[in-house]
């Protein structure tokens, strides 16, 4: 399943249903933001199987959720093109690259690993930035609002299972 390619279709759904007036239920927007957010911590690492079970699960509730409103507001005919639209991305397979590879920050040394950070409801900045004090890897906020979070390899392999526990346990509490 290509996981960015469902998260926009549900994204530009959600957006759609909002212009054309209709009320989204709030978990519909969390569990988008966290499905994100999951996206992204398996992008870092990839070893652990249950993120990409917990974002199947977070994109199977969007679509449990929103297909219903879609189908009101909308129309049979108009649902049913999306389920294509969807029926493609569940097939085809993810296109993402670990985030521990790419363009290089300005300012981290060259030996350090990195990981950018956004920060959600769930999990503050300052969240992101005392647990990555407390593993010992620095960080800093970008212009754009995310925490660099950056250090030695194990370190921050460790925060990112870290900041995953911690995203799993709201969710968990809800």
């Amino acid at each position: 399943m290509d996981y960015e390619v469902v998260w926009e279709l549900m994204s530009s759904l959600i957006s759609e249903l909002r212009k054309a007036g209709e009320t989204v239920p709030a978990k519909s927007m969390s569990d988008l933001r966290a499905a994100k957010t999951m996206m992204e911590v398996h992008k870092v690492d990839p070893s652990r199987s249950e993120n990409l079970q917990r974002i199947e699960e977070y994109l199977t509730s969007l679509e449990t959720l929103l297909v219903p409103v879609a189908n009101r507001k909308f129309g049979k005919e108009y649902v049913d093109a999306w389920l294509r639209k969807l029926g493609k991305a569940y097939v085809q397979p993810p296109k993402w690259e670990p985030r521990l590879q790419g363009s290089f920050p300005v300012g981290v040394p060259r030996e350090d690993r990195w990981v950018r950070v956004e920060a959600t409801e769930k999990i503050s900045t300052e969240k992101i930035k005392h647990a990555a004090k407390q593993i010992g890897l620095n960080s800093k906020t970008e212009k754009d609002g995310r925490v660099l979070v950056f250090g030695e390899e194990q370190k921050l392999k460790q925060f990112v299972k870290t900041m995953a526990e911690k995203v799993r346990g709201d969710d968990e509490k809800r």
